[in-house]
């Protein structure tokens, strides 16, 4: 074989790894932006958009309670909006009037347009010396810009 067929094999075959590396890259870095956007929440935040986010309920009246009742609640936050909503904290619970709260989880503090999560509280009652009037003020703080402080309240009255 003369140096000129050698010297042809050679850039092929060396044209021919290089290929084969600059598509390994690519995919390696399709892979990585699709991993971060899993992330993310699914596809990575949405710029440009607005936020806006919507409770599926504004007000919890349990009523009338007998002392010893076991309540929970569940409030579902859905971004109703165009950008990605996050909150700017775990929500938290303000006593407008009674006393003893529950404790909140929230399932994911981001959220895509569309998305939605969960806000549970913890088991809560009252016994013989907490009666009464109770009024528990949820705070849901976010970026939105029109609503902020989202606000869901709890009422419940509760006697022996």
């Amino acid at each position: 074989m003369s140096k000129k067929n050698r010297r042809q094999k050679r850039k092929g075959f060396q044209l021919k790894h290089a290929a084969v590396i600059v598509g390994g890259l690519l995919i390696l870095a399709a892979a990585i932006l699709m991993f971060r956007g899993n992330i993310n929440g699914g596809g990575g935040d949405i710029v440009g958009g607005t936020p806006a986010v919507v409770a599926d309920q504004n007000v919890i009246d349990y009523g009338d309670l007998k002392d010893g009742t076991v309540k929970t609640f569940a409030i579902k936050v859905t971004n109703t909006g165009t950008g990605t909503l996050r909150f700017s904290g775990e929500p938290y619970i303000e006593v407008v009037q009674g006393c003893c709260p529950p404790t909140l989880t929230a399932g994911s503090m981001s959220l895509n347009p569309g998305q939605s999560t969960t806000i549970t509280s913890s088991q809560f009652m009252m016994h013989p010396g907490m009666d009464g009037k109770h009024d528990f003020a949820i705070h849901i703080k976010t970026n939105d810009p029109t609503q902020p402080d989202l606000v869901v309240h709890v009422f419940s009255n509760w006697s022996e």
